[in-house]
């Protein structure tokens, strides 16, 4: 019985120690033509993995000050600078820029197991205020470093002490 609780406690902790999130902000786009001014982050944010982990991330825009955004975001990526390998985002909430200039959209990459190396978010879109600052906030979950091995060994004593219940 102790062998089976020492194992559940291991497996809550190696869950909850599975992820940090990381917020990284800009909000310095402006538009000083009224027409829209195009913009390119090829290095929003770096990171670097050290074993293979599912990551997650979001992207929301936002203007400075808590007002309402102008910036419409064309792309997302998720770039492996080891391997060249290239994940798109997808855009869930859209705003037509057609009609308006102002409004809130989100980009996501929901789990992807990332191989091992170094990460880069890249972020192209177009502001469309002159007066403040327009950008976005994009947030990840990135596991950290050793989660994953003190959760398998969450998981094999688990298994261990089943066995052992059932040779007994």
């Amino acid at each position: 019985m102790k062998a089976l609780f020492a194992t559940a406690a291991a497996l809550v902790l190696a869950t909850s120690a599975s992820a940090g999130t990381v917020t990284v902000s800009n909000t310095s786009h402006k538009d000083p033509t009224g027409f829209g001014t195009a913009f390119t982050d090829s290095n929003a944010f770096s990171f670097t993995l050290f074993e293979d982990s599912w990551v997650h991330g979001l992207l929301k825009t936002k203007g400075a000050f808590s007002s309402v955004p102008a910036v419409d975001i064309k792309s997302v990526t998720l770039s492996n600078l080891t391997t060249g390998e290239i994940i798109e985002w997808s855009e869930l909430v859209a705003v037509s820029w057609a009609t308006t200039r102002v409004g809130v959209e989100q980009w996501a990459m929901t789990g992807h197991e990332l191989q091992a190396g170094t990460w880069t978010v890249s972020v192209d879109g177009v502001s469309y205020s002159n007066k403040q600052g327009n950008g976005y906030t994009v947030s990840l979950e990135i596991p950290e470093p050793g989660s994953v091995g003190l959760a398998f060994a969450a998981v094999v004593g688990a298994l261990a002490a089943s066995r052992r219940r059932k040779s007994v």
